[in-house]
């Protein structure tokens, strides 16, 4: 018996799965969902090892990210209906 001869009698994985029962679906929307996470998990990736990296020091990044998330705050506090600053300093002196 040669090596070709045991490979020829090899199933493959489709069959072995028919023969347990199972079957691999082929469906695009889970190809699209498993895309789009490793998509977002390079971006939060590459954030990381941006901040890591910078050329400012931690204090400096630090402020920076305060100040954006402040901007950010202040543009979608009108838009949830909240006052932005204000409200956030309501709910801590409560």
């Amino acid at each position: 018996m040669q090596a070709t001869d045991l490979t020829k009698n090899i199933p493959s994985t489709e069959e072995l799965l028919r023969a347990i029962g199972l079957q691999r679906s082929s469906s695009t929307g889970g190809e699209f969902l498993g895309g789009v996470a490793v998509f977002g998990a390079g971006l939060l990736v590459g954030a990381g090892l941006a901040l890591l990296f910078a050329p400012s020091s931690g204090a400096e990044v630090r402020e920076q990210i305060g100040s954006k998330l402040e901007e950010v705050r202040d543009r979608v506090g009108p838009l949830t209906g909240e006052q932005g600053k204000g409200s956030s300093r309501s709910a801590q002196a409560s």
